[in-house]
């Protein structure tokens, strides 16, 4: 059995990069030099073994440009090609994808998958907000397919959100805006240029998930460009459904719901944490698939900490959660209640008896007095676990807002 010590390895030209020992290489990125080795780059890079092969040498030193890319963006890489590590989870989600340009105008074909993942597993919240700045660079690079895939699928789901957007005419026009308005005056170098536009996203549409109204009316005028057995598949399986077909049948997209976060205390991945409580699954929700909305019935500082106003606008009102903002500590302490109040039952965060007095809803032995704006927090073997530690917590404490959601279940889309 093989013993392998790739750290140490890895170490050991990580110092050799920091110790620039017999360099016999200067990269040139703006204004700044980096002392290089040639073993080293050529083994690791075909960008580097490219410009290698065609170097003279000046004084056993060869000297490299490499434009595009920044200083500290090229010193994440080098220390890549040396150690075969890279860290980026600390980096703002711009600089990764600055980063991604960068390792793909470089060729890095293993980092421009790993970022692409990283970025849609990490930071699709931004990805999503920056959606027409990152939507149009992503377009320019073959090699982005996955990050194109993701945005193709914002596209199918939220297409209302995205075109009445105010960002939506700085989106690039491409080559099909001259086509005749009445398709029925196409030429064939009309559907040939829709055809060239379209090639990406072709392939990604659920045609065997159209209705046959939108199959006749939106689909079939431009059939010609679907390809030579495609329409004929289509058409088929939707007379015969069991019957087989040649071309590749996409699975069902995902369920996307439109999540509006109405909360001044916590963010959306609270909400999907909250949901994954509320359904019991041992994993969290995605922010995208938040399958309930979470309508905001009160907020002390807008309607007010008393009790009338708490008795008004949040009793008999079924499934609640309440979330408050304790005062000082930046504590988000809360409960969900799945009946009305008063209540007797499965809530969670508070585990068992449910009850209500003029100070406002129980939860087994805490009780939360609004009036006050206080919370009598007390731990009697009547919660499923102690959310508080009574050494380094008082058992009763102020809160600075409190807000109260009803759970109403998301309307499916597909």
């Amino acid at each position: 059995m093989d013993t392998k010590f790739l750290q140490q390895f890895s170490n050991d030209f990580e110092q050799l990069l920091e110790s620039e020992y017999n360099y016999d290489v200067i990269v040139k990125i703006d204004e700044q030099s980096f002392k290089l080795h040639s073993l080293v780059l050529y083994q690791h890079s075909s960008f580097f073994r490219e410009k290698l092969s065609r170097a003279i040498k000046k004084n056993n030193i060869i000297e490299i440009t490499v434009p595009r890319i920044s200083p500290s963006n090229f010193k994440i890489l080098i220390k890549y090609i040396y150690t075969s590590t890279i860290t980026i989870k600390d980096l703002e989600p711009f600089t990764i994808f600055d980063l991604l340009i960068s390792f793909n105008e470089l060729d890095f074909e293993e980092l421009v998958n790993y970022i692409q993942l990283n970025l849609m597993n990490n930071k699709a919240p931004w990805l999503r907000f920056k959606f027409f700045k990152v939507y149009e660079s992503c377009f320019l690079y073959d090699d982005f397919e996955a990050l194109q895939t993701f945005y193709i699928d914002i596209l199918a789901e939220y297409t209302n959100l995205i075109f009445d957007a105010n960002e939506f005419n700085i989106v690039e026009e491409k080559n099909t805006q001259d086509l005749p308005f009445n398709i029925t005056q196409w030429t064939n170098e009309n559907f040939l240029a829709l055809k060239t536009t379209l090639n990406n996203c072709i392939p990604l549409i659920r045609y065997f998930q159209i209705s046959g109204k939108d199959l006749v009316t939106k689909v079939k005028p431009y059939k010609q460009i679907l390809g030579p057995n495609l329409w004929e598949d289509i058409t088929t399986k939707f007379m015969v459904p069991n019957e087989s077909v040649s071309s590749i049948i996409l699975p069902a997209r995902k369920i996307f719901f439109n999540f509006i976060n109405q909360s001044s205390i916590i963010n959306e991945e609270h909400f999907a944490e909250i949901s994954s409580w509320i359904d019991r699954n041992s994993s969290t929700y995605d922010i995208r698939c938040i399958p309930y909305e979470f309508k905001l019935l009160l907020r002390g500082s807008k309607d007010g900490f008393d009790f009338e106003s708490f008795d008004a606008l949040c009793v008999d009102i079924l499934g609640t959660v309440i979330v408050i903002k304790v005062n000082k500590t930046n504590e988000i302490l809360g409960g969900y209640n799945p009946l009305v109040w008063p209540s007797d039952n499965d809530e969670f965060g508070y585990d068992s008896r449910n009850s209500y007095s003029r100070h406002g809803p129980y939860f087994g032995g805490s009780f939360l007095n609004v009036g006050d704006k206080k919370w009598n927090y007390s731990y009697e073997n009547d919660h499923e676990k102690q959310l508080r530690d009574d050494e380094e917590y008082e058992d009763m404490f102020f809160f600075d807002e409190i807000e109260v959601f009803q759970v109403l279940k998301n309307q499916m889309k597909v």
